[in-house]
């Protein structure tokens, strides 16, 4: 009972201090693989255009700070009785948020991760190619009665120590070594003692010659995961540029909904005042019920409309904080100056000379040559594994005197050896659908390829077509604004003369609502269309914040990257 006591709390004591050790332990392997990451990815990035600094923080975001933003004090009437959604929010630049958008977004942070994710499998296959080091160790002792001398029992008892102490390392050539060191220490107490050890050192270099030799075929899965994480960093900065144009499609899509609400509202203010004054001239017997009964029903027609108009403002606004990871309940309002300085810029450049420019910077393109090569190069590997395995092997071993105290290796006692393995490899149909599958994958990598440059070209061409539209688009809602504002006010005026019909008052008043929507919305295509030009092309320079910067020398090809 004693002893089981005494092992009780010597497992206790073992136990609590693993766990201690384990604790204290977490945040230095949470250093240690961040340290090991971030390495590889900084050296990484250098190679990758744009790829952006903040790929190395993947810690959760702080809270939402947002003291340093401009409150608004003011009240606009268009919102009615909803106006209190902006009374004292927080007024949001573009460049806010797009800064919010890139530290707070939760699918851009989840990209960041998979980045991550990458490069951590990165370290676990170079780790494959390191020395590897194992120890292992054992101790136990057993208790039993055996008889002795005449009606005499005594307690033996057998304390049993094993170690076991490897190092294995793989070369980029195939060549694998293995050195294993053993030792079993035994004592027995029985009223005496008497000790007996056995310990050996043994070395093995096992080299390929054939089937797995050389840096080709060896290397291949470390070949490939170095590669990988080049393309996930690369897949990043590309989406970095697309997540920037979608963050400020959103912001100005809120900003039109805004606008929107307003010209309803200035529609439905204006029918408003114009139902009251013909109403008085009904009164006064000047004008007919039926006439004033179409101006009542586009009253009403806008008045819903209005409603309507704000509501979907504050879903869009919604939407917003949702893809800047901004909490619902926040009080934010739009910056309206970020739409009054909009312009209409024409990339500089042609047609041709932008598809010459996407061919050569477009970062998905080149992970999709590259991938043809990977695909080149995994067929001449299936090719290899077509070989028989042929393996040199080249070992050593030392054993220890048996009577000896511990691992005390007698250096008489040794013995080298060479020898070698064949595999005829026999059995080659699953070898030769691996090979036909890598020459069926690489024709399928070159059909891709190819895929992916006439997709970049009509993208191009359609980013083109949309910068056409969009302009030509606002020309003629900058014409229609102007006369329907025109007609408007001749149409009132031939009402007040009694010249005039109600229908022709409320489509000179829908055509204007149309064509300030019609110039706002062709404003914000065009600059998107822009944007999405300049990203199709891939010159679109994404700052640390998220804001871009349209300076084509920032992206200039720099040839194929390899890891």
């Amino acid at each position: 009972m004693r002893r089981l006591a005494s092992v009780s709390v010597l497992f206790c004591l073992s136990a609590g201090s693993l766990t201690l050790f384990t604790s204290c332990t977490g945040t230095f392997h949470k250093k240690w693989a961040d340290r090991e990451v971030f390495g590889i990815l900084r050296k990484k990035a250098a190679k990758v255009p744009n790829s952006g600094e903040d790929i190395l923080n993947v810690d959760a975001p702080a809270p939402l700070t947002i003291d340093h933003l401009a409150k608004n004090t003011k009240t606009v009437d268009f919102l009615g009785d909803r106006a209190g959604i902006e009374k004292g929010a927080s007024v949001l630049t573009l460049p806010d948020a797009l800064q919010y958008s890139v530290h707070r977004n939760r699918d851009y942070l989840t990209r960041k991760e998979d980045l991550y994710v990458s490069a951590l499998d990165l370290t676990l296959a170079r780790h494959v190619h390191s020395p590897l080091l194992v120890g292992t160790g054992s101790s136990t002792q057993n208790y039993a009665r055996v008889e002795g001398a005449v009606n005499e029992f005594v307690t033996e008892s057998t304390l049993t120590n094993s170690g076991a102490l490897s190092l294995s390392a793989l070369a980029r050539t195939g060549a694998r070594l293995a050195v294993d060191l053993t030792t079993d220490f035994t004592k027995f107490v029985t009223g005496g003692m008497k000790k007996v050890s056995d310990s050996k050192l043994a070395v093995t270099l096992t080299q390929p010659l054939l089937r797995g030799a050389g840096v080709l075929a060896a290397s291949e899965p470390l070949t490939q995961a170095e590669r990988s994480t080049l393309y996930a960093i690369r897949d990043f900065a590309q989406f970095r540029k697309s997540f920037a144009v979608d963050t400020t499609t959103a912001y100005y899509q809120a900003l039109q909904a805004r606008d929107t609400a307003k010209n309803a509202h200035i529609a439905y203010r204006a029918f408003k005042s114009i139902v009251e004054r013909e109403e008085a001239m009904v009164d006064a017997n000047q004008r007919t019920r039926s006439s004033l009964g179409q101006l009542q029903q586009a009253e009403l027609t806008y008045h819903r409309r209005w409603i309507s108009a704000v509501k979907a403002y504050e879903e869009a606004l919604d939407g917003l904080k949702i893809t800047l990871g901004l909490p619902i309940s926040e009080k934010f309002m739009l910056d309206q100056v970020e739409l009054d300085q909009l312009k209409l810029l024409d990339p500089p450049g042609s047609l041709d000379e932008s598809m010459e420019a996407a061919l050569a910077t477009r970062l998905d393109l080149w992970n999709q040559r590259d991938a043809v090569i990977d695909a080149e190069r995994k067929v001449k590997v299936a090719k290899q594994d077509l070989l028989p395995g042929v393996n040199l092997i080249l070992g050593g071993e030392m054993v220890g005197d048996a009577g000896a105290d511990g691992a005390n290796l007698d250096g008489s006692r040794r013995q080298g050896y060479v020898g070698g393995e064949v595999d005829l490899n026999l059995d080659q149909k699953p070898l030769r659908n691996n090979l036909r599958l890598a020459q069926l994958n690489e024709q399928a990598a070159r059909r891709n390829l190819e895929l992916a440059e006439e997709n970049v070209r009509r993208d191009i061409r359609t980013a083109w077509r949309n910068l056409d539209v969009a302009r030509k688009q606002y020309e003629l809602a900058t014409i229609s604004v102007r006369l329907s504002e025109r007609r408007l006010l001749e149409e009132e005026a031939f009402m007040v003369e009694d010249r005039g019909t109600a229908r022709d008052l409320i489509d000179a008043q829908q055509d204007l609502i149309e064509a300030r929507d019609l110039l706002t919305a062709a404003l914000i295509t065009h600059t998107i269309a822009r944007l999405q030009l300049w990203k199709d092309m891939g010159i679109l320079f994404i700052r640390k914040d998220g804001r871009w910067a349209d300076v084509l020398k920032n992206e200039l090809p720099r040839g194929t990257l390899n890891p």
